[in-house]
């Protein structure tokens, strides 16, 4: 059994900067309005598999943690970060270097801010959330985030023994 919430008709939604370090046209600072849309599946306990306001309650979190904000993936090995009165970021290949405000910038543990990797950034949040909660009946959680509408990417994530 499952449920699905879409991202864009549920407003889980965040807008935020990114580049892709030396791509010919994502290398540059650009900004999306990006959806996560969520589907669960697991073992219905009582009425729910899980509570459709808790799963876009711990989407929802973890998107204003990204809405209005420049993302980096900090274990990016094309990138050469400093952290001081403000932020350095150094791009060797293409000698590009940006200087931002700590607070315009969100740091993911990812060596890319592809929507692919923004993706897996999601899915693993959104179960270690459900863990801490003690939500045991997951058994797979399908993540998909849209780099606004039409294209995104998805991943999937297995949970033994629920969560």
């Amino acid at each position: 059994m499952f449920i699905e919430v879409d991202g864009w008709m549920a407003k889980l939604r965040f807008s935020a900067c990114h580049f892709i370090p030396n791509h010919p046209r994502c290398g540059c600072l650009h900004g999306h309005t990006y959806a996560v849309s969520v589907r669960v599946e697991g073992e219905q306990q009582g009425e729910f598999i899980i509570d459709f306001e808790l799963l876009k309650n711990i989407v929802n979190r973890l998107c204003e943690t990204l809405d209005h904000r420049v993302i980096i993936a900090e274990n990016d090995p094309r990138l050469k970060i400093q952290k001081d009165d403000g932020v350095t970021i150094e791009i060797a290949e293409s000698n590009k270097r940006y200087v931002l405000p700590s607070e315009d910038i969100v740091f993911l543990p990812a060596a890319s801010v592809s929507a692919e990797d923004l993706c897996k950034y999601f899915t693993e949040n959104i179960a270690g959330v459900l863990r801490s909660k003690g939500v045991d009946n997951v058994t797979k959680l399908h993540v998909r985030v849209d780099e606004g509408i039409g294209q995104g990417a998805g991943y999937e994530l297995e949970l033994r023994n629920g969560t």
